[in-house]
């Protein structure tokens, strides 16, 4: 649910101002659309938004929708069926609620303290529940059920130039972003939402990796990238990329044993073609985001 870190963003600012949030939810989709079950467009009261569900004329109709919520405190639900039946576009379903700053944002409220768990939202009035069992996203029985999850987040092991791209790509795919190295060049890490400075290598060992879903080894030195890569093994991250040449890196695969572990991707990146340090972050994200969503 907040896989995307600006929601979270958008929700802080905005209880920080005292303001209002309309919540406009993809629940149900037939045939091809823009926005799949899940996505979010977070609108405040002052009329400040996050997402983007489609159109331009859809966009200003959510904008209708949010005000109307705004002003009688009603559930929506409202279903765009494209006027023509040719256009290739097909049917969704919206969930529309207001949550205000006084109830401590209601539903919205209760998921941010609730992550690992499922909200499920009746689609008829405001009421809800917080459940222990994990759901797929789906609309059942009047109930929309949807995995309250935290940001998507990326460790970056090592600093300097060369991280900053990356470091910038993340951020713009609403990735929470953690730098650590031994030597942190300040100035070039500045955009991470997170910066551990190790004292000492083995210090990496006794770290609790388990919040990290994707990590990237871009240390350019051997004794720490061994270290590094041999912390991750251990952990529970689910995408190891590691930079280097392909004779260097098949000699790493064979010295920890990694030819069967699917986690780990080396050299990292996608081949794309590119030779500049932005290419490079958009080869890596791109590879990342298409583990994250099982196309590799």
């Amino acid at each position: 649910m907040f896989v995307n870190k600006e929601y979270l963003n958008f929700i802080n600012k905005s209880k920080k101002h005292t303001l209002d949030i309309v919540g406009i939810s993809v629940v149900d989709t037939l045939g091809s659309t823009y926005a799949k079950n899940g996505n979010m467009l977070l609108i405040n009261s002052s009329f400040e938004y996050v997402g983007v569900l489609g159109s331009p004329w859809l966009q200003e109709k959510m904008f209708h929708l949010a005000q109307k919520a705004l002003a009688t405190k009603e559930t929506i639900l409202f279903e765009n069926i494209p006027k023509e039946k040719n256009s290739g576009h097909g049917v969704s379903k919206y969930l529309i609620q207001a949550f205000f700053y006084t109830d401590n944002y209601g539903a919205l409220g209760s998921a941010m303290e609730n992550y690992g768990k499922t909200l499920v939202r009746s689609t008829i009035n405001d009421t809800f529940e917080i459940v222990n069992s994990k759901y797929s996203t789906k609309l059942e029985d009047n109930k929309f059920y949807q995995t309250i999850q935290t940001p998507y987040s990326l460790l970056i092991f090592g600093s300097g130039d060369h991280v900053s791209s990356l470091i910038s790509m993340a951020n713009f795919m609403g990735w929470r972003t953690t730098v650590i190295d031994l030597k942190i060049i300040e100035h070039t890490v500045i955009e991470a939402d997170e910066v551990i400075h190790l004292e000492e290598l083995k210090d990496i060992l006794s770290i609790d990796l388990s919040s990290y879903n994707a990590s990237v080894i871009l240390s350019h030195s051997s004794k720490t990238d061994d270290k590094y890569l041999e912390s991750l093994v251990k952990s529970n991250v689910e995408y190891i990329g590691i930079l280097g040449n392909k004779r260097n890196m098949k000699k790493k695969i064979k010295q920890f044993s990694l030819e069967e572990d699917k986690r780990v991707f080396t050299p990292v990146g996608l081949d794309i073609g590119g030779i500049y340090h932005q290419s490079i972050a958009l080869s890596i994200c791109s590879q990342i985001e298409a583990r994250k969503n099982g196309k590799i």
